[in-house]
């Protein structure tokens, strides 16, 4: 970078990137399911997921469980997320969603707490510094903050179960932290169950936009925690 680079519009622009990747992809896979012979899947997910009312709480509860063993075993949330938001819809799917992200990350936090040697976990988290640095006290902003970065989820996890973190702090600032990205994530993953084409390109609209929302209030208060 320059010297003289601003690292705000850096940031500000990789930003811009990622929500421009993410719109183009999302959208892409929309127009997939509606305009090629993939469309039939779409019709048979729509059969799957009347399956999946009919079970009602018990589905929720098998989806959340499964969430729960994934995400504390290191799977990526936000893939998760988005299948909720496919299988139940939009409210439904992010709810569960959001109670199996928290509760798989404390799963993590509590083995990583319990049973992993904290210097060989320190050891493997050693080239996450920026992390580290922000995490070196932890409170419930910069949890929030940590769960806005481009890292594997479980690396915050695994490092919080490391460092003294109560388990309140991380339960609050993990559940906070997992919104921004839940929200947009579970509205257009709901979009891929749509049967009309302006309803699904609708509902990746709206999630585009809360994602922008998110990501400018998130780098706002990137800015005002470092200061």
């Amino acid at each position: 970078m320059p010297a003289d680079a601003d690292p705000n519009l850096t940031e500000t622009r990789r930003e811009s990137y990622r929500l421009l990747i993410g719109a183009v992809i999302v959208a892409g896979l929309v127009l997939v399911l509606h305009f090629t012979p993939l469309k039939q899947w779409l019709a048979e997910a729509q059969q799957f997921k009347a399956r999946i009312d009919d079970y009602g709480w018990k589905a929720h509860a098998v989806f959340i469980l499964g969430s729960i063993v994934g995400i504390a075993l290191g799977l990526p949330r936000l893939v998760l997320c988005g299948l909720g938001g496919m299988l139940f819809g939009f409210v439904e799917g992010l709810l569960v969603s959001q109670f199996a992200g928290v509760l798989g990350s404390y799963g993590a936090f509590l083995i990583t707490r319990l049973w992993a040697p904290r210097e060989w976990v320190r050891r493997k988290l050693s080239k996450s510094e920026k992390l580290r640095g922000l995490l070196a006290h932890p409170s419930v902003m910069s949890i929030f903050i940590a769960r806005q970065m481009p890292v594997p989820g479980i690396v915050p996890n695994v490092l919080l179960g490391v460092l003294p973190t109560r388990h309140r702090t991380f339960l609050l600032g993990t559940f906070i932290g997992y919104l921004p990205s839940n929200i947009p994530v579970a509205l257009a993953g709901s979009s891929m169950g749509k049967e009309t084409l302006s309803t699904a390109i609708l509902q990746v609209s709206i999630s585009m936009v809360a994602l922008g929302v998110f990501s400018a209030l998130i780098i706002w208060l990137r800015r005002k925690y470092r200061e």
